[in-house]
């Protein structure tokens, strides 16, 4: 029988690998850890596998025609204007290029209203915000998916410690002697819901009752929110608002309500962005740049730990 050439099917049977990952072992590129390249290496030497020059060509993107590897952040969100309103997700993106460098990523975005049905032709990997839970999963059977926030079981995320800026933020406004304390929350979401619960747990913790509306995270549903808890209770001294541009909105209400901040009223938000600073607003700091970069790294070498928790502390300013 004629001798046949070793294919890279044959190296990845060998090695035990996807043809997927032998290729990108082979010509080192992201995606296979240290430890895989050297066994697939090993084995195509052992074997004898000469990669074709064309093949390799379009492996490494050295062709006009190859198209590049795809990173997409998926990010779900009814807000037309979440791209603009929201620095979260301005946050994220310098997050995701910081990790990327000069590698030859694409890193692509995308918004929608509602969860989407898992593309036919997914890229490399995902990074999903605000995903559901099942849809999360869904996905990531599919390709290499993170998510920004707990998601469902058995999907690796990487998410502030949401409970204890909340907690963090409660504690504040208790010890500075705020007695008449209300909240806008956010929408069910997991890292809104986790922020909601580690501020009850100081305000179950000392007695202290809490009028409190849920929020979507825009500063017009929170300028909304703020005059209900003013029209609730008139002597309000304080505000937890669950993210910086729902801050945004809490001031605004209590500036055209005559109310001063912080002599009349404390606010403190959540997220420790730009318009925390600009606006001399207390706010829990959460590291989103961080956490973006994590999960990219995540997605490039799936042998590291998945990043989990990241910390959170409050940064304290003329606002309360």
């Amino acid at each position: 029988m004629e001798n046949r050439r070793t294919t890279l099917a044959d190296v990845a049977r060998v090695a035990g690998v996807s043809r997927a990952a032998a290729s990108r072992a082979i010509n080192g590129r992201y995606g296979t850890s240290e430890e895989v390249r050297d066994h697939v290496r090993a084995v195509a030497a052992r074997l004898g596998f000469e990669p074709h020059a064309v093949a390799r060509a379009l492996a490494t993107g050295r062709t006009s025609a190859n198209r590049r590897e795809r990173v997409q952040v998926l990010i779900v969100d009814p807000d037309p204007d979440a791209m603009a309103a929201k620095p979260f997700y301005g946050r994220v993106l310098t997050g995701a290029l910081r990790a990327i460098g000069d590698q030859d990523i694409s890193l692509e975005v995308r918004r929608v209203s509602t969860a989407p049905a898992v593309d036919a032709d997914p890229p490399f990997g995902q990074i999903l915000i605000n995903m559901p839970g099942p849809a999360s999963a869904a996905y990531a059977r599919r390709s290499r998916t993170i998510a920004l926030g707990r998601s469902a079981p058995g999907v690796a995320f990487v998410a502030p410690d949401n409970e204890g800026g909340g907690y963090q933020a409660a504690m504040h406004l208790v010890t500075t002697g705020r007695r008449r304390i209300g909240a806008v929350f956010g929408p069910p979401t997991p890292c809104a819901q986790e922020r909601k619960a580690g501020f009850l747990r100081v305000m179950d913790g000392v007695a202290r009752a809490v009028l409190s509306v849920d929020g979507d995270f825009t500063r017009a549903r929170a300028y909304a929110a703020t005059q209900e808890l003013l029209a609730r209770d008139p002597g309000l001294d304080a505000v937890f608002a669950s993210c910086d541009v729902t801050a945004m909105g809490v001031l605004q209400a209590l500036r055209e309500a005559s109310r001063r901040v912080p002599q009349d009223v404390a606010v403190v938000g959540f997220d420790g962005s730009a318009l925390a600073e600009a606006a001399d607003l207390s706010s829990v700091y959460m590291p989103v740049e961080d956490e973006a970069a994590a999960a990219v790294h995540h997605l490039l070498d799936p042998a590291l730990p998945a990043p989990g928790r990241l910390p959170t502390l409050l940064t304290v300013r003329g606002s309360s």
